[in-house]
């Protein structure tokens, strides 16, 4: 599992490659199929989630190929418990 802290000053940093990475990068690395782990670097606070949805948002953002009805349907019913 790799490990990506995140620092007060918003920078994601992957403590395997020992570099700071962008959300771009982090995205391309769920794409690989890497599991990944993001951890708030001071409290240990496991970020992953939110860091996820943040990766969505923003490729919404920038595409726009989410259908809006399953949206409201996520908003409507909350996620699914797995």
């Amino acid at each position: 599992m790799r490990v990506i802290r995140k620092y007060n000053n918003r920078k994601l940093y992957d403590t395997r490659e020992s570099r700071y990475v962008t959300l771009e990068q982090l995205a391309a690395l769920v794409r690989q199929g890497e599991e990944l782990r993001v951890l708030d670097a001071v409290t240990e606070r496991d970020l992953t989630s939110a860091k996820l949805a943040q990766i969505i948002f923003e490729e919404e953002r920038k595409t726009g190929r989410l259908p809006v009805e399953e949206l409201r349907q996520i908003i409507r019913n909350g996620l699914p418990v797995t």
